[in-house]
């Protein structure tokens, strides 16, 4: 354990562009050590996450290790709310030169107060990266691997466009829209976007949304707000007027070269018609002409999902490393991590309002075991 480790809270609203340079640096340091070859998020779009989290996350807090006042690690919580308002989505990120000096494990013990108070009983984390120091911290924490998570990436200027000259099957069509869903078909489309409960989630705690036409609009409204623009095309049923497929992409102005690629679901019984591959396909002749300055789509898939996974390569995603999805009930990490959490050799200023958030922060940032 460091001696000299100090540990505090980082609040967005209030950092000075200092503390978001040297948050950033955390973060670079992490994906070059366990995601090589991949583009770096840019400051500008760390700072607008950290301010406003991606949709659907639900409120997030901060804090920040440090080391003779330099940021050497960040951890990052995510509330979740609706159906998974007992889960804790936390991220740990440590800087590799730092790793394995029971850092992460210390900055985790720091933030199981704040879990408690806010009544979460699992703690979560999604973005462990397979083979990495993350991966053996979470192990050695004590969290169970519950889903094993596949990335995959498109690059628009180096994809075979052929392989989206797929037909319409017979008895649909394909509708688009940005946005806002049309009234004539929202009440099936709230419906369809619940075909992707289907979707495996393995051991994780985490369940999807149960859509109703009110959730699906206070979604809309919440990409707006942060001037998200979301695409959709779906596949509409003739005989019945229903939407039996959709895949939704979305793009921030913050990084207008990067896709999202979000959900994707086929209604069951429109499945074995190659509606999936369809609506991707169509998805991506769209966007490159609509928005050329989008070079880069991402996409996760859980791996037993082996259906969509196939359906991705089919127009031309290719693979990343493997995420590993871990959790743990909070009373047995507390306990777990007991030892660490007594220990005089941490400092903690998280009690104290505005720690972390002024101009001599060096470093910040956050996601569930990238080392300890």
């Amino acid at each position: 354990m460091r001696t000299d480790l100090v540990i505090e809270r980082f609040e967005p609203d209030r950092a000075a562009r200092a503390g978001f340079a040297a948050y950033h640096d955390v973060v670079k340091a992490c994906q070059a050590a366990d995601r090589p070859g991949e583009p770096t998020l840019p400051l500008e779009e760390l700072i607008g996450r950290l301010k406003k989290p991606m949709p659907g996350m639900g409120r997030a807090v901060h804090w920040v290790g440090l080391r003779h006042r330099d940021v050497v690690a960040v951890a990052e919580v995510f509330l979740l709310d609706e159906e998974n308002s007992d889960i804790a989505m936390v991220n740990v990120k440590v800087h590799p030169e730092h790793r394995r000096a029971g850092i992460g494990s210390a900055l985790l013990c720091a933030i199981l107060p704040e879990l408690k108070a806010q009544e979460r009983r699992v703690i979560e984390g999604g973005d462990v990266v397979a083979g990495t120091a993350g991966q053996l911290w979470a192990d050695a924490v004590g969290f169970r691997q519950v889903r094993r998570v596949v990335r995959q990436a498109l690059i628009t200027a180096t994809a075979d466009r052929t392989r989206w000259d797929v037909p319409v099957p017979g008895g649909y069509r394909l509708e688009y829209w940005e946005g806002t869903a049309p009234e004539n078909l929202i009440e099936s489309y709230a419906l369809a976007r619940g075909a992707i409960r289907d979707a495996p989630l393995g051991d994780s705690g985490y369940r999807w949304p149960e859509y109703t036409v009110e959730r699906v609009r206070a979604a809309e409204a919440e990409l707006r707000s942060q001037s998200m623009l979301q695409r959709l095309v779906v596949a509409v049923h003739e005989a019945s007027g229903a939407v039996a497929a959709f895949t939704e992409l979305c793009v921030h102005p913050r990084r207008p070269d990067w896709g999202y690629q979000r959900d994707t679901a086929v209604v069951a019984e429109h499945r074995g018609n190659g509606l999936g591959r369809c609506v991707k396909a169509h998805m991506l002749r769209r966007l490159v002409t609509d928005a050329p300055e989008v070079r880069w789509i991402s996409t996760t898939t859980g791996a037993e999902n082996m259906h969509m996974i196939r359906v991705n390569d089919e127009v031309g995603y290719t693979t990343l490393p493997t995420l590993i999805a871990v959790q743990g009930e909070l009373t047995a990490v507390e306990a777990r991590l007991g030892a660490v959490r007594r220990s005089p050799a941490v400092r903690s200023r998280i009690d104290r309002p505005g720690n972390g958030s002024g101009d001599r922060q060096r470093g910040t940032s956050g996601r569930v075991a990238d080392g300890s």
